[in-house]
């Protein structure tokens, strides 16, 4: 059985609005952030946060990514194309609220979608590369995990109600059958403690409680800019900073203000130290900082 992992933006969205209506003790300092910037969107217009807050997210509404990483812009770009009618039908229960869905499909989803796209700017955006960091360091640990140990091994550590499965996945003690679907893994800062299973046609994804989420929202202290700086130089320091998100050689270079050749340089010294990894995305190389580069930039090593 096939499977990778992804980050999804429009999952940690949708995940959010369900943190909100029922707060977490693990979110109290982001949702004492995130209620006031939530009101003042005032009502929800559409159906969005009835979808979102229902025991069992209508699967159209959160798709799983086709990559490891996308951004916000392409996951609502490609709803529409998910959210066939037959398949908004099979996914509604018989509730009259849903009914707008049924009658008018269009005009109820595209609403929805600048409801998601308000909710994605007011609350998660402005923490995004926080969120991200968390996301795909856990994908990180896990990948190495994965060659070390193998993938029942990964799949038994997700969470404590998976388990591995010879024709795919167990959850909830409940064998859920892959078949020539891939299996998608994907990380969330929200879901815990609870663990999600998204059963889609063509790929199954398993959102999980990321590793380190739990001082997800703790203050932390950096250490100054220039003591960062004497320690690995200016433009490492920089960089270091810069690879809190997946980039390529080429965005690190415009972000810098460097060539890239002085870019793919500075880059190596990182990795030789154990402070940045790269892997092949596609066509890409992109590359992000190890949690020893993480721990270094938040001033966690003494």
């Amino acid at each position: 059985m096939p499977f990778r992992f992804a980050v999804s933006p429009l999952w940690e969205t949708v995940a959010a609005l369900r943190v909100l209506a029922g707060p977490s003790p693990v979110h109290q300092r982001w949702t004492a952030w995130a209620q006031p910037k939530l009101a003042e969107l005032g009502p929800d217009p559409t159906l969005l946060t009835t979808l979102a807050t229902m025991p069992v997210v209508p699967e159209f509404l959160i798709p799983t990514p086709g990559a490891r990483s996308m951004d916000m812009d392409t996951e609502l770009h490609w709803l529409p194309h998910v959210a066939q009618p037959a398949r908004v039908a099979a996914a509604l229960p018989d509730d009259p609220r849903l009914r707008p869905l049924l009658d008018d499909q269009a005009t109820t989803l595209t609403a929805i979608l600048d409801r998601l796209r308000q909710v994605y700017d007011a609350v998660i955006a402005p923490v995004w590369p926080r969120l991200e960091d968390v996301l795909q360091s856990d994908i990180e640990r896990r990948a190495r995990r994965l060659v070390d140990l193998g993938t029942p091994t990964v799949l038994a550590e997700l969470h404590p109600d998976v388990a591995p499965h010879p024709d795919g996945v167990a959850v909830w003690g409940r064998p859920v059958v892959a078949g020539e679907r891939d299996l998608v893994l994907v990380p969330s800062a929200f879901i815990w403690p609870d663990v999600y299973l998204r059963d889609g046609p063509r790929r199954l994804a398993l959102c999980y409680p990321a590793h380190g989420l739990g001082s997800l929202w703790e203050r932390r202290r950096a250490p100054a800019d220039d003591a960062l700086a004497r320690l690995v130089g200016p433009t490492r320091a920089r960089m270091l900073q810069e690879l809190s998100r997946p980039s390529t050689v080429s965005e690190l270079a415009t972000r810098l203000g460097v060539t890239v050749g002085a870019a793919s340089q500075h880059l190596a010294v990182l990795r030789a130290a154990g402070l940045a990894v790269s892997m092949r995305e596609g066509r890409k190389v992109i590359s992000m900082r190890t949690d020893l580069g993480q721990a270094l930039v938040e001033g966690e090593i003494r």
